[in-house]
Parts: structure tokens; sequence; C-alpha cells
């Protein structure tokens, strides 16, 4: 949930979590969730720098661990947000599901980041920051 109660953002995720367990076998729950998280967790990201006035240049760099899983929900939730057709946890569920199967939005964000990062390695050098 975005600027949500606690309570009410827990209750969702146990929602969905229940549904997971109930469409999955309950030992791999756990383990689905896990999967689906790394699975969608970003190993390289893109910064951007002002370089001129005008111009901005990106370039890549890696991620310290707990910032790819920082990373990694925060693509889930984003496309559990961004369509608004089913129930929230329905989305949730969905989303981690596919991820776990890498058949995700996530997961397809997450290739798309790392594919940018590659062609704009030349640039990873001028880390200064």
């Amino acid at each position: 949930m975005l600027n949500g109660k606690k309570q009410t953002s827990e209750k969702l995720f146990f929602k969905a979590l229940k549904k997971i367990q109930k469409s999955q076998n309950k030992k791999k729950c756990e383990d689905l969730i896990k999967v689906g998280l790394v699975k969608s967790s970003p190993v390289t990201f893109l910064k951007q720098i002002k370089r001129n006035r005008k111009r901005t240049t990106e370039f890549p760099f890696l991620l310290h661990p707990n910032s790819r899983v920082a990373y990694g929900l925060k693509f889930i939730l984003n496309n559990c947000r961004s369509t608004t057709t089913k129930p929230f946890y329905k989305q949730l569920e969905l989303e981690l599901v596919n991820s776990s199967k890498h058949s995700s939005k996530s997961v397809t964000k997450k290739l798309f980041l790392h594919q940018e990062s590659f062609l704009k390695k030349k640039f990873a050098n001028y880390r200064w920051f």
C-alpha cells in the first residue's frame, strides 16, 4: 500500500499468502515467495548524472544485496498497482507466482534494465559519486 495503514497492508499481504497456499503446496509457499523475489530483483541499476547544462548521462553500477531486495519489491508492488481490474491481493498473488515462473512484468522490467545497463557499460568507469 502507498500512504496507507500498516494493518490494511498486512491484511492484503496475508490474503495473498493464503491464496498462494491454496493454489500451491503449503510447504512451497515460502520458497515460492523467495524465488519470485530473487528473480525480480535487479543486479545492476542505472544512475543519471548531469554532465553539461542540459545533457544527462546514465551509467550502470552494481547494487548492494539489500538494495536488490528493495528494488525487487518495488518492481512487484508497482506492477500490482498498475492494473486496477482485480483486487490488490489477487494481483500480488499472480505477480509472485508468475515471477517465480520467470514470466511476470517485474521480471521483464529487470531484464530490460540489465540490457540497458549492458549497452551503457562503456560509462561504467565514470563512477565518481
